[in-house]
């Protein structure tokens, strides 16, 4: 069993309702994109609204892409970042 301690800001925040969660999962290790439809499935959020394009993920410190992106193996004792990326632009 893993024990994850995810910060969540911005967005991700207002959507799970809290800025610090851990979460254990029944196995040693989880991929990210399988962390992300856990998250999913603990909120009224699609597995879209949780796009890693509009995210920010971090793992121990590391961004999530130069780890594999979403293969990339949380561990037990791992904290990850997430924080939702606001896109704007002029017509």
């Amino acid at each position: 069993m893993a024990k994850i301690r995810l910060r969540l800001l911005g967005g991700m925040k207002r959507l799970l309702g809290r800025e610090v969660m851990d979460i254990d999962v029944n196995a040693e290790t989880i991929s990210l994109r399988n962390l992300l439809a856990l998250l999913a499935s603990m909120s009224n959020a699609s597995y879209d609204t949780l796009n890693p394009t509009n995210l920010i993920i971090v793992i121990n410190g590391r961004e999530a892409s130069l780890l594999g992106g979403l293969d990339a193996v949380i561990n037990d004792g791992d904290q990850v970042s997430i924080l939702t990326v606001v896109h704007g632009g002029c017509l």
